[in-house]
């Protein structure tokens, strides 16, 4: 602005411009929503192994406590044997040693009982650690079936994994978002087109006129001017820089790919190793089943033969052992087949709280 003796002039002037030809910037627009992508698969893996650590501590808790109250039901059952033991060598109808012998298994299942009181504890304070709280908990009903999974082929369940897996999904954009990086870099060296409007406007006000009477009449003069251009622009030496970031991003894209073709294929080693976890645990299942039903049969058979005095107490004890045993092995086996059941859902990546809810309507009320 410039004012001089009455005149003055001011001068505005305003460009715009808008990008019409930016190739790099495309690629990376691309790979900032494959990276986007790749956060989502992981956020939805992360509440699929949510739900696995709950579904462990749980049944974990639970695991914990039938423990317990079959080591007391064992420590009943063994003092019961003990004592009347006891008995019969106090009124010298037994000898010393089976009384000692008695005495020692009930020491045992003492031991026993108080280390899972222990597990107990700790499995309470796993759950308090997570969720603030130790509710009481509640166990599967004898409704819960235990059953092959559906599908009931290996393949099928790593066709599903291929097709659904998070792990894989993620991988396999963190790959895309690689390779337009890439491009992107490679892109930096071809040209700009930038579309430009430039507005300019001058306006002055100085002599329009003389009169020799009244003299120099001032007014505004103005010129305004529009004025709209594409520029080109290539950048034709860039130096090593973008060379080496370009060299750099090749190497990143095709780490990426061998990355991606490492995860598929552990995705398919995982899937079908959960799948035969599977069928291994409920094998395992229908035998403890079998166990449970041979020991008690054998208990029983054991202490006619402890009354006809055709066993001593030591046949007694072991079998009561043995029972018990049987027990908390069927525990065992029936929670390891829910988990491994949740973690082949996992593997295929279908694992949704639906599962859970299902597993919670077989729940004791």
């Amino acid at each position: 602005f410039t004012d001089t003796q009455g005149s003055n002039s001011n001068y505005y002037s305003a460009n715009l411009i808008q990008p019409i030809f930016r190739v790099d910037t495309w690629f990376q627009f691309s790979q900032g929503k494959a990276l986007g992508e790749a956060a989502e698969a992981k956020f939805a893996l992360s509440q699929q192994e949510t739900i696995i650590r709950i579904s462990n501590i749980y049944f974990n808790l639970l695991k914990a406590k039938k423990n317990l109250e079959v080591a007391r039901l064992e420590e009943q059952s063994i003092k019961k044997q003990r004592d009347r033991t006891k008995r019969l060598y106090e009124e010298g109808v037994s000898s010393k040693s089976e009384f000692q012998e008695a005495q020692a298994f009930y020491d045992l299942a003492r031991v026993s009982k108080i280390a899972s009181e222990g597990q107990l504890e700790f499995a309470r304070e796993a759950m308090i650690s997570i969720i603030g709280d130790a509710p009481d908990i509640k166990d599967l009903n004898d409704d819960f079936p235990v059953s092959k999974p559906d599908p009931v082929e290996q393949d099928q369940w790593a066709d599903l994994a291929l097709a659904n897996s998070f792990t894989l999904k993620a991988s396999k954009l963190n790959a895309t978002a690689a390779r337009k990086n890439s491009q992107a870099k490679l892109a930096s060296h071809f040209p700009d087109i930038d579309l430009v409007a430039s507005i300019t406007q001058n306006n002055s006000r100085g002599i329009v006129g003389f009169d020799p009477q009244n003299g120099a009449t001032f007014g505004p003069n103005g010129i305004e001017q529009t004025r709209y251009s594409l520029e080109f622009n290539w950048p034709i030496v860039t130096g090593g820089l973008l060379h080496a970031e370009r060299r750099e991003a090749n190497a990143l894209a095709e780490q990426a790919d061998q990355q991606e073709l490492l995860t598929e294929r552990f995705v398919i080693r995982d899937v079908k190793t959960k799948f035969t976890s599977v069928l291994t645990n409920l094998a395992n299942v229908n035998a403890r089943k079998a166990s449970l039903e041979s020991s008690n049969f054998a208990l029983k058979a054991t202490m006619v033969g402890y009354e006809e005095n055709t066993r001593n107490i030591v046949d007694l004890l072991n079998a009561e052992k043995n029972y018990f045993s049987a027990q908390r092995d069927l525990i065992a086996a029936k929670y390891d087949y829910i988990i491994s059941t949740l973690e082949l859902k996992l593997a295929s990546g279908i694992l949704s709280p639906a599962d859970i809810y299902e597993i919670s309507g077989y729940l004791d009320s």
